[in-house]
């Protein structure tokens, strides 16, 4: 799989192995605004890859270093996601009425399937940003069509369950409040109320 190589200054050296990948929305007008800002140092943020909106795919940082794409970030007992996960960014403007395209997917889906196979990840480990930041960021949204992924086997789904209770959300891996814990869960499922 081809990406188009755009360096970003943006990353430090991984100290733990990649076992998880983390899919992410911009929430910016269009792909060239998120790669300026991804690959502007004053920023200090950046992903291993981006898809644009026509499915072209990015990569800024190599999968061997760390990216600045999780934040503060927690899934199960992992803390601080950017060492041990991979950064995908889908460009978007974060209107949840715009779905995202189909050529986004189609390179989204491709591109799993390289990474889930080069570096030995479960699909059960591709998390959104929402899942491992709950209290903080809502992406990639409502409008992520996850069952997409799912179909292709790129991706499971957390639990085959709409409803679950609060400790069944932290058994899935699931860190925060009940409330942020819920919300995130929702966005998962991509639907307004549980």
């Amino acid at each position: 799989m081809k990406a188009i190589w755009r360096p970003s200054p943006n990353h430090s050296p991984r100290t733990q192995a990649i076992k998880y990948i983390v899919l992410h929305g911009t929430w910016m007008s269009c792909a060239q605004s998120a790669l300026d800002r991804l690959c502007d140092p004053a920023a200090e943020v950046s992903c291993h890859y981006l898809i644009d909106e026509k499915g072209a795919l990015y990569q800024l940082v190599k999968d061997s270093e760390a990216a600045w794409h999780a934040g503060i970030s927690a899934w199960k007992d992992d803390v601080s996601l950017n060492q041990s996960s991979l950064g995908i960014e889908l460009a978007h403007s974060g209107d949840v009425t715009v779905p995202y395209t189909e050529a986004q997917y189609e390179t989204l889906i491709e591109l799993l399937g390289v990474l889930l196979t080069a570096h030995r990840i479960a699909p059960t480990h591709v998390l959104a940003h929402s899942d491992i930041a709950p209290d903080r960021k809502n992406d990639p949204g409502p409008q992520f069509d996850w069952n997409k992924l799912y179909s292709a086997k790129v991706a499971q789904p957390l639990s085959l369950q709409p409803r679950l209770s609060y400790e069944d959300l932290k058994h899935l891996g699931y860190v925060g409040s009940k409330q942020v814990v819920e919300k995130a869960y929702k966005l998962r499922l991509g639907v307004a109320s549980l």
